[in-house]
Order: C-alpha cells, then sequence, then structure tokens
C-alpha cells in the first residue's frame, strides 16, 4: 500500500503552497491544513485550523467531501454561491491516503464565474438581437409589398417609403455587425452611454416604420411631442 500522507507534515503543506491552482487540503476531520495562494485570494475568510464547513455550508459540497472522506476515489460537483456576489465554482475532490478511517482529501476549485455570465450574456444578446431584427424586418417586407401594389405608381409615397426602408435596412445591419462583434458589446456593457440622442426624432420615425403594419390592423398611431428635439445621452439604436 502507499504511504500514508500526513496533512499536517511541513513537506504536505510546502506541496500544497506549491500549486498554481486554488487548493485547500483537509484533515479527516475537515479542517483545513494547508492552502495555495489562490485559493488565499480566492475565499480570504479561510484558514489553515478552521473547518471548510465554517466558511462553506453548502449541503451538496459537504456530503460529497464527507463521501470521498469515507470511501476514497475523486467527485467533481459545480457549486453556485450567492452571497456577497454570485459566483460558479467546478470542485475536484480527490482522497488521499490516509492512516484513520477518513482520509485527507484534496480540493482544487476552478472559478467559472465569468465564463456562465458571458455564457448568459451571448444567449441573452442572440435572442434580443432576434427579436429586434423582427421588426425592421417585417417593416421592410410591408413596404415592399406596397411598393409593388398600391404604391407602385405613387412617386411620393415611393421617396417616402423608401428613405425609410433604407433607414430600416442600416439598422438591421448595425444589428448584425453587433452579432459579428459580441466582444465589442461586452465591452461597453457596463459602460454609461455618452453621445445625446433626440428623442423626438427617434419617437417619429418608429411610428413611421410602424405605421404600415398598424394600418394593416386597423389601428391608428397618433405622436404627440414637442415641436423642438428632446436631447438626452443614450445608445440611439437601444432607444429605437
Amino acid at each position: 500500500m502507499p504511504d500514508a500522507v500526513d496533512p499536517r507534515s511541513p513537506a504536505t503543506h510546502a506541496l500544497v503552497e506549491a500549486i498554481g491552482s486554488a487548493a485547500v487540503l483537509l484533515d479527516g476531520q475537515g479542517v483545513a491544513q494547508g492552502l495555495s495562494p489562490a485559493m488565499r485570494a480566492l475565499i480570504p475568510a479561510l484558514d489553515v485550523g478552521q473547518p471548510l464547513t465554517l466558511v462553506m455550508r453548502d449541503p451538496d459540497l459537504i456530503e460529497a467531501i464527507d463521501g470521498v472522506a469515507r470511501q476514497g476515489g475523486r467527485q467533481v460537483i459545480e457549486l453556485v454561491e450567492r452571497v456577497p456576489v454570485e459566483r460558479t465554482f467546478r470542485i475536484h475532490i480527490a482522497a488521499l491516503t490516509g492512516a484513520g478511517w477518513r482520509r485527507p482529501v484534496l480540493l482544487t476549485f476552478e472559478d467559472l464565474s465569468e465564463q456562465r455570465v458571458t455564457e448568459r450574456m451571448r444567449v441573452d444578446f442572440v435572442a434580443n438581437a432576434s427579436h429586434e431584427l423582427r421588426t425592421p424586418l417585417a417593416s421592410l417586407l410591408g413596404f415592399v409589398e406596397t411598393l409593388q401594389g398600391p404604391a407602385r405608381n405613387d412617386a411620393g409615397a415611393r421617396d417616402r417609403f423608401l428613405a425609410i426602408m433604407r433607414e430600416q435596412g442600416l439598422r438591421m445591419a448595425r444589428l448584425v455587425d453587433d452579432l459579428l462583434s459580441l466582444s465589442r458589446i461586452e465591452l461597453r456593457a457596463h459602460l454609461a452611454p455618452e453621445t445625446p440622442v433626440d428623442l423626438t426624432g427617434i419617437s417619429r420615425e418608429i411610428v413611421d416604420s410602424l405605421t404600415l403594419m398598424a394600418r394593416e390592423r386597423q389601428v391608428t398611431l397618433t405622436l404627440r411631442a414637442p415641436a423642438e428635439p428632446v436631447k438626452v445621452a443614450g445608445d440611439r439604436d437601444e432607444l429605437l
């Protein structure tokens, strides 16, 4: 049989402290006996000589540690902490050779928080962009059908509709550009907008783009807005 690992020996402490990832060594009673520097940075409240359960009370984690300490082997679980901020960890739990009926256990932590946030951001962004593309696309199709039908020979309506169609096409192009540059979207996610935007002009543009669809549903759109521009700091496309 391999030699038992003494979790309290200086050599074991030095070995754990040399690990580059976040790692903690627990003795058979679940008390921390060695911490890597990355582990100290990840969970500052944990220290040598303290039970891990003092700072991490998740029942699934405690059960997994207990099972590995009793039966040996290894286990991998994911843990989501809600406070003080939401964090997600993948925790690898491995039993070491011990002298008692409960084995020392080595835990290594992978912080998946940023990865999970990015995944959620990508899913949400694609869903929102797909939703936003529907309106300008429906508007374009409606104007095309009108130009092919009732407004075929109406030069005034044709010029007006083509201007609106161009704006809707440009808006769709901007949305597609955003889909192809998620890194830029993520970079700007927490930055307050600084560009002045005219809410009155945006409101008129929205009414113009939806008038045809409203008319088909026998709905009349009326805009009541001041004649002068109403300037706010914002993102024009998001406001649209």
